[in-house]
């Protein structure tokens, strides 16, 4: 699916949510009842152990004085939740920044490869990044940054052959989340294209794509299980995927300062650990529903790794520059990031 194609699509989910709810009262007292939406399936790790738990510590830190309420169904295509959000279309959710390019700049260094094979390190390191070093950037007008994570490593999955060398990616059509892996997918041989997590199954299933950049949870909770048969796993990820979780900013300002307190006490780095373990418990229960499936699983080669390395420079260098017109110091945040993730990584040991 073409970006034109998804933005098309996420343009009329938005008209269509926004009919729908626009009876819902706006006064300060309905802002109370909140509604959360979400495209992923209610038996996600990330939904079981993560988001459902701060959807219940809401009502709970609040003293019922503020309820979130998780709708039984997705609103729509999952690129269209940013402007669900921030029309008012839904009170709270999570997007994928890697689905709407150009949005947003800054999160894409939590998505570098090589960093981590932990979601809980690169989660919560990123958060105290954020805080010191984008958060003034103000990229997110109009909505409120409630908490957000990031998953386990990506991986390089297909249905060919084995990929060992960066040779065995050519000609393979290799389905990407954002514009930083595709990119990378591109330098290395592979035809990208790029479509969210909800088309994979029908995409390998008719051969519209011949694997997926993707992580161990995704095979499980996708129900890839039969659609591939070949793992490469690159040491601390090939790539990353960052999910921010925004309220609307006219609801936020309609709840009382004493509750907006106490939310934000639930959300931010306190909900970045929990939602971070659930997607690391999520990749651990996915490469047993890998094995258990016959995928061949192989670490990528370090000569292979080091050829990566090289060809992701020149993408690092022109993020650092988009950062910099920012007002970001994009290599101190970036140091602050390696180190944050080192002292997670050692606190999880103990």
């Amino acid at each position: 699916m073409s970006n034109k194609s998804t933005a098309t699509l996420g343009a009329a989910s938005v008209v269509l949510a926004t009919a729908i709810f626009a009876a819902v009262p706006t006064s300060a007292d309905a802002a109370q009842k909140l509604r959360y939406a979400t495209w992923d399936p209610p038996h996600h790790e990330m939904r079981k152990f993560g988001v459902d738990l701060w959807v219940k510590s809401i009502g709970k830190v609040t003293g019922g004085r503020v309820n979130v309420r998780m709708l039984a169904k997705g609103l729509g295509a999952p690129p269209a939740y940013h402007d669900f959000i921030k029309k008012g279309a839904i009170d709270v959710a999570h997007i994928i920044p890697a689905y709407t390019p150009g949005r947003f700049l800054l999160h894409k260094m939590a998505e570098f490869p090589f960093l981590t094979d932990s979601a809980k390190a690169r989660t919560v390191g990123y958060w105290r990044v954020y805080k010191k070093h984008f958060e003034k950037a103000g990229e997110a007008k109009g909505m409120k940054l409630m908490t957000f994570w990031v998953h386990g490593p990506g991986l390089i999955h297909n249905s060919k052959r084995p990929v060992t060398e960066m040779s065995a990616l050519k000609g393979l059509k290799i389905r990407v989340s954002g514009d930083n892996n595709s990119a990378l997918a591109k330098k290395m041989g592979a035809t990208p294209i790029f479509a969210p997590i909800t088309k994979v199954h029908n995409m390998l299933s008719k051969g519209v794509a011949d694997g997926v950049f993707l992580t161990f949870e995704g095979i499980k909770n996708f129900k890839l299980g039969k659609l591939v048969k070949y793992t490469t796993v690159p040491p601390g990820g090939l790539y990353a995927t960052v999910f921010q979780m925004f309220m609307n900013q006219k609801v936020w300002d309609g709840i009382a300062k004493g509750d907006q307190k106490l939310i934000e006490s639930v959300s931010g780095e306190h909900a970045a650990n929990y939602i971070g373990d659930a997607w690391d418990l999520a990749d651990r229960n996915g490469i047993k529903y890998m094995k258990e499936h016959g995928i061949k699983i192989v670490p990528m080669p370090a000569a292979f790794t080091n050829k990566v390395k090289q060809m992701w420079k020149p993408l690092q260098a022109e993020w650092m520059k988009k950062a910099a017109a920012k007002g970001v110091n994009g290599e101190a945040a970036l140091a602050m990031f390696k180190a944050e993730i080192a002292k997670i990584e050692a606190s999880m040991k103990k």
